[in-house]
C-alpha cells in the first residue's frame, strides 16, 4: 500500500476538500435535468438505457449528494441513477431525507424505497428485479467518481457486450493444487488484457451488468444472505461466473485513484473493515458460494 508522506497527506485532504466543495456548489446551483432527456440511450446516437443504480444507509445519506453530483456530471450521461433507501433506516421516507437530494430528484435522481433492506446488495437486487433489459451500472455511495466513468465502460460494452466490463478488479488465483488462494494473495492490481473468468471486479470502481449476464440463481435472497452476508461483489461474480459470463477490467492505463476520490470521514463504518477480518473476512463467504454451486469447475473450464 502507497504510503504518504504528510506533506502528501494533507494535499490529498486538501484536494478532497476541494472536489467536496465543487461537487456541493454544483448540487446546489445546476438547474439543468443532468441526465440523458432521451427516452433510449445515454445521448442521442445510443440505443441502449443505462442505469445507475446505488445505495445508501444511516448517516452517510447527508454526504451521497456528493457522489450523486459526480454521477451527473458525466461526460456520457446515464439515462436513470436510481437511490435506493430502506423504509427500515428511512421509515419517514421523504421527511428523512436532506433536501439537497431533494434539490437533486428534481434534476433526475429517483430516491426509491424498499421495505426489505438487504445492505449491499439492495444496490443491484431491485434494480435488476424491474429493469432486466437494461445497462446496469452499480456504484457505491462513497465516492467521486472521474467524470468519464459511464464513458469508459460505456464504449468497453460496445466494443464486447458479451462481457461484465469494471474500473477496477482483481484476478482469482489458484494453487499447485487447483485450490483458489486467499483473497489477499490474489493479484490485486490486474494486468490481464482480455475478458476471463477469472476476474473479480470490485464493485467501488464501477461495474457495467448487461442483461442475462448472470444465472437465475441471482435473486435467491436465502442463499446470498446466507452465504455471502454484506459481500455483494463475491455474489455477483460467483452469479456471473455461474453463467459463464467472462468480466474484463477497462483498459486505462491511468491508476484508479486518485482519479476517484474518497469522501472524507464515509469509512467511519466501512464494509471493508469487517470484510477483512478473519472471522466475517472475504475468504469464507466466497468458500461458501465457490463450494454450494461447484465454480471452480468454471475456472478450470476456460
Amino acid at each position: 500500500m502507497l504510503r504518504l508522506t504528510n506533506k502528501k497527506k494533507q494535499q490529498a485532504l486538501l484536494n478532497t476538500q476541494l472536489l467536496k466543495q465543487k461537487s456541493l456548489y454544483l448540487a446546489l446551483r445546476y438547474q439543468d435535468f443532468s441526465l440523458n432527456k432521451e427516452t433510449l440511450g445515454v445521448c442521442n446516437t445510443n440505443e441502449h438505457e443505462i442505469i445507475i443504480s446505488l445505495t445508501t444507509f444511516g448517516y452517510r445519506v447527508n454526504d451521497v449528494h456528493l457522489t450523486i453530483e459526480s454521477l451527473f456530471q458525466q461526460s456520457v450521461k446515464a439515462s436513470r441513477i436510481i437511490l435506493w433507501l430502506s423504509t427500515r433506516d428511512f421509515p419517514n421516507k421523504e421527511l428523512d431525507i436532506p433536501s439537497i437530494l431533494k434539490k437533486q430528484a428534481k434534476r433526475g435522481l429517483e430516491i426509491a424505497f424498499c421495505e426489505e433492506d438487504l445492505g449491499p446488495y439492495t444496490k443491484f437486487f431491485y434494480t435488476l428485479k424491474k429493469h432486466p433489459e437494461s445497462l446496469i451500472v452499480t456504484v457505491d455511495d462513497d465516492i467521486l467518481y472521474a467524470n468519464d466513468t459511464i464513458d469508459l465502460l460505456y464504449r468497453a460494452y460496445l466494443k464486447d457486450p458479451k462481457t461484465i466490463h469494471c474500473l477496477r478488479a482483481h484476478k482469482m488465483l489458484l494453487d499447485k493444487t487447483g485450490q483458489l488462494l486467499p483473497y489477499k494473495k490474489w493479484e490485486k492490481v490486474t494486468q490481464e488484457k482480455s475478458p476471463a473468468l477469472d476476474i473479480f471486479p470490485t464493485g467501488v470502481g464501477g461495474v457495467l451488468y448487461f442483461p442475462n449476464c448472470f444465472d437465475d440463481e441471482i435473486f435467491n435472497k436465502g442463499e446470498f444472505l446466507k452465504l455471502a452476508p454484506n459481500s455483494d461483489d463475491v455474489w455477483l461474480k460467483a452469479m456471473s461466473l455461474k453463467k459463464g459470463t467472462y468480466c474484463q477490467k477497462v483498459l486505462d492505463e491511468r491508476p484508479w485513484e486518485p482519479r476517484n476520490v474518497i469522501i472524507e470521514g464515509s469509512q467511519k463504518y466501512s464494509l471493508k473493515r469487517k470484510n477483512k477480518s478473519r472471522e466475517e473476512g472475504n475468504d469464507p463467504k466466497i468458500k461458501a458460494v465457490f463450494d454450494k454451486y461447484n465454480l471452480l469447475e468454471r475456472l478450470y473450464s476456460q
